[in-house]
């Protein structure tokens, strides 16, 4: 009878994978969910985050770069001039001391990211999916 010692076990083992294997489904499917709730912007963020950060140590020509031009090439509709008159130290919001970033909102190409700049509300920032590049939201 010793063949019948053994009854039941490949059971149990079938049992213990197939628990295993529902787990790990379980905890992939809420890592996704945390991942799509929390995280799908994430690169929009950093890089509004970055084109404050570069303002805040008034690094005006770098932060001009965010917005996909250059001094030496400067947008065709947004020159150098109009950007530091928008975002410079002599500007309505003044020199950036702090920022924040609150809420963001995915839409089709780009994600809208709400700012506070030194503790007031200002214009949402549009950072676009497929470049990074940052300017003003059109909504």
């Amino acid at each position: 009878m010793p063949f019948l010692n053994e009854y039941g076990e490949s059971d149990l083992r079938r049992e213990r994978v197939f628990k295993t294997l529902v787990a790990l489904l379980l905890i992939a499917i809420a890592l996704g969910l945390i991942y799509y709730t929390f995280f799908r912007a994430w690169a929009e963020q950093r890089q509004a985050s970055a084109f404050l950060s570069a303002l805040q140590e008034s690094r005006y020509e770098e932060a001009y770069e965010y917005w996909g031009c250059s001094v030496s090439e400067p947008c065709r509709y947004y020159a150098y001039d109009a950007f530091l008159a928008d975002w410079g130290p002599e500007s309505e919001l003044g020199p950036v001391e702090s920022f924040e970033l609150g809420s963001w909102y995915e839409q089709q190409t780009g994600v809208i990211v709400q700012v506070t700049i030194n503790g007031e509300p200002r214009e949402n920032l549009w950072v676009e999916k497929s470049t990074k590049q940052v300017g003003f939201s059109p909504y």
